[in-house]
């Protein structure tokens, strides 16, 4: 089942880890259309503690700063208001766990290209002042093609001229006593946990794995280590006494360096070449995957996370267009000729390509303007106050605006109560009523005007291409004014869309159609009560609702059309 957004953008596809500082997840970025990984990282909890002062931010600061072939790549770090977000590379693949768990021990060439990698990986970082600290199994990933990647940078802590501060963390097993001990830990605190990994890539066990930190302090500093040439007779003794060096309990008798432990450990392995080769063909063949690195479930994504460039393209231009439209119909109709109504539509087009919510605001002044100067000065002072507040506090930073602006044109088209529907499945509760307050009334102004009777739902095309000075209006419009019954309809139209919104904010297909029904339940209700009110203070059915089910149900069809191509873009905060 879809899930909402993770920071307006990422939509989580499935958990892939949860231990250490947070949880991890599979997502796919709706902006750049790929998978990614995201440790999700709480925010401690304390007096004065928040996302930008855990340590999770710390971590994703460390971890940036790294590139390289064998690293985890860190596409960004980002925060909320209660945790930090890693994003991350994907890596399809598996584990070094898990393969140790599936097959138990790997061979001399494989144990080498890990090896190899993890070296690679660590003397980079150590090059940029970064400790890993957590050096372990689960944190070496294996890609398809046998490549080897280092991630999980979690307790890393930048060095300094005088040396790291005390370590954080870890896993026992896989801490030497300096960090078991929270001493003072350096780069051979790196080298002890990769010759740990490698006694147990070539063995299958891990001789300090202990229960407790007291346990594992015993087997560090007490118990002698036992030799790999002990468990497969046919590895060379050399890899005894190198391991038991870099094994060593004090770190002055350990390699001074990851660089020096490879230059040592690697000539007793194997081939390193062969060993990446055997790693992707067993990883082919024991963690087949169901899509390769460049496809992704498609049904889970949906058409409205695929088409995020899109969307960013259309939010403009519904803007311009929207905003050029009402700009040279509102010019036109009061005898301005064509080509500086043209210029004048092109500058607010321009605008709205520019900034959505402004070039609608433009368009909507000029055609108010003009409505003024035909002699419609009450409705273009009504529509210009309420439409101002409410592009102000909803419509102004983007195409939500537009967007309500089209409640007329969806009138045309026979589905004028799809647009608070509409606006509850793109915008927040509080903006989509507002919004679809505001539609529903221009919508019944427009169908008043073009000669629509109650309950006004249907709009003349031909509003949009006459002058407005050539209709007679005034009869229409006050008879739409003269009850309260429209008023019902604008809260009808404003709670519909609320009420769709709130569903939606679960961010699936199935909230939408859920939230669809309840709001066409809620506008035939409030069209039902308006016919009712209408009968008790006029006795006669002027609100009739003659009509509105064939409205109402095309446009159903549409919303739910929208909710099918894809959950609703909404982000977790809601």
């Amino acid at each position: 089942m879809e899930q909402p957004l993770i920071l307006d953008r990422y939509r989580p596809l499935a958990d892939l880890a949860q231990g250490g500082f947070g949880q991890v997840v599979l997502a796919y970025d709706t902006r750049m259309q790929r998978r990614v990984a995201i440790k999700r990282l709480p925010v401690a909890e304390g007096p004065g503690m928040t996302a930008a002062t855990t340590a999770g931010l710390a971590e994703a600061r460390t971890a940036a700063l790294l590139n390289h072939p064998n690293i985890v790549t860190v596409h960004e770090w980002d925060t909320d208001a209660d945790e930090a977000f890693l994003i991350m590379e994907y890596i399809d693949g598996a584990s070094v766990a898990d393969i140790l768990d599936a097959r138990g021990a790997l061979n001399r060439d494989e144990a080498a290209a890990v090896v190899e990698g993890c070296a690679a990986a660590l003397t980079y970082a150590h090059e940029n002042g970064v400790l890993h600290l957590d050096i372990k199994p689960e944190n070496v990933l294996l890609t398809r093609d046998g490549r080897v990647k280092v991630t999980d940078f979690g307790i890393s802590a930048l060095s300094t001229a005088t040396g790291h501060g005390p370590a954080a963390g870890g896993t026992l097993g896989y801490m030497p006593l300096e960090q078991l001990r929270e001493h003072e830990v350096d780069e051979r605190t790196d080298v002890w946990a990769l010759a740990a990994l490698a006694f147990e890539l070539l063995t299958d066990a891990n001789p300090f794995s202990a229960q407790s930190i007291e346990a594992s302090i015993f087997k560090v500093d007490v118990l002698d280590l036992p030799l790999v040439s002990e468990f497969d007779a046919t590895l060379p003794r050399a890899l005894d006494d190198i391991l038991v060096a870099a094994l060593a309990p004090d770190a002055q008798d350990r390699y001074p360096s990851i660089a020096a432990f490879a230059s040592a450990i690697m000539p007793h392995l194997g081939n390193s070449t062969y060993g990446h080769e055997y790693l992707a063909e067993y990883l082919e063949s024991e963690f087949p995957t169901e899509s390769d690195d460049n496809t992704v479930d498609w049904d889970r994504i949906g058409l409205w996370d695929r088409m995020p460039r899109i969307g960013r393209l259309i939010a403009p231009l519904m803007g311009a267009v929207v905003g050029a439209w009402l700009a040279f119909f509102g010019l036109s109709s009061v005898s301005v000729d064509r080509t500086p109504a043209l210029a004048a539509a092109g500058l607010v087009a321009l605008a709205g390509l520019l900034a959505p919510g402004l070039g609608s605001l433009l368009g909507l002044v000029l055609f108010l303007g003009a409505m003024a100067i035909a002699g419609w000065w009450p409705m273009a002072v009504a529509l210009g106050l309420t439409g101002s507040l409410v592009w102000w506090f909803a419509g102004r930073t983007d195409a939500g605006f537009a967007g309500a602006l089209m409640g007329p044109a969806l009138g045309v088209a026979k589905v004028p109560t799809a647009a608070p529907l509409l606006l509850g499945f793109w915008l927040t509760p509080l903006r989509a009523a507002a919004l679809a307050a505001y539609s529903a009334t221009i919508t019944l102004l427009v169908s008043a005007a073009s000669g629509g009777r109650a309950p006004y739902l249907g709009v003349d095309w031909r509003f949009f291409t006459e002058p407005l000075g050539s209709r007679v209006i005034a009869g229409s419009v006050r008879t739409l004014l003269s009850e309260p019954s429209p008023l019902v309809i604008v809260a009808t139209w404003a709670a519909a869309a609320a009420i769709m919104s709130l569903a939606c904010s679960r961010g699936t297909r199935l909230s939408s159609f859920v939230g669809a029904v309840l709001g066409g339940a809620t506008i035939w209700g409030g069209y039902t009560l308006a016919t009712l009110l209408s009968l008790a203070l006029n006795g006669s059915m002027t609100w009739n609702g003659q009509g509105l089910l064939p409205y109402l149900s095309a446009s159903l069809i549409l919303v739910v059309l929208v909710g099918a191509a894809g959950a609703p873009p909404r982000a977790e905060e809601e």
